[in-house]
């Protein structure tokens, strides 16, 4: 019979399995990709920790902490010589997603504004406020429950 594993026993070893490869790919090749934090391998019901006030279905999957810079960091650990559950432990704390209009992205995105597209506020480190992109833009949100099934965003053309 099959052991049945709670969300946060599900999320310790989603977010070790990703470490793991992460690692591979990290000693075979010196990088590895961001799309190793994305579905397949830590699922929408651990990470999707929220949605907009202004959520209509319609938008876009937003890390709270972008992908490339949870994995800078991971890559920075890995030559520091961390072991996987260290690597595991950022992924768990850093792996947001919080589902946003396609108003609120556009607010994110815009180089004229925020320009918060590819990176972090100036001065965000780890350790920081993991929302500190959603605060700077203006985007209020409401946690989803642990258990609850999130709403999937309806694809808005390439926004997603």
């Amino acid at each position: 019979m099959r052991r049945e594993y709670t969300r946060t026993e599900r999320l310790e070893r989603a977010s070790l399995r990703a470490a793991m490869h992460i690692r591979g790919l990290w000693e075979e090749k010196g990088s590895s990709h961001t799309r190793l934090l994305e579905g397949l391998l830590l699922p929408d019901d651990l990470v999707v920790a929220g949605r907009s006030r202004a959520w209509t279905r319609v938008g876009r999957r937003e890390h709270v902490v972008l992908r490339k810079v949870v994995i800078d960091e991971c890559h920075r650990l890995l030559a520091q010589g961390e072991d996987d559950a260290v690597i595991a432990a950022l992924l768990r704390d850093h792996v947001r997603i919080v589902l946003i209009t396609r108003e609120e992205c556009d607010r994110l995105d815009r180089r004229d504004a925020l320009g918060l597209r590819q990176r972090m506020p100036e001065g965000w480190r780890f350790g920081d406020d993991i929302h500190a992109r959603l605060t700077a833009a203006g985007i209020l949100w409401d946690p989803v429950a642990p258990d609850a099934t999130p709403l999937e965003p309806q694809r808005v053309g390439a926004t997603l």
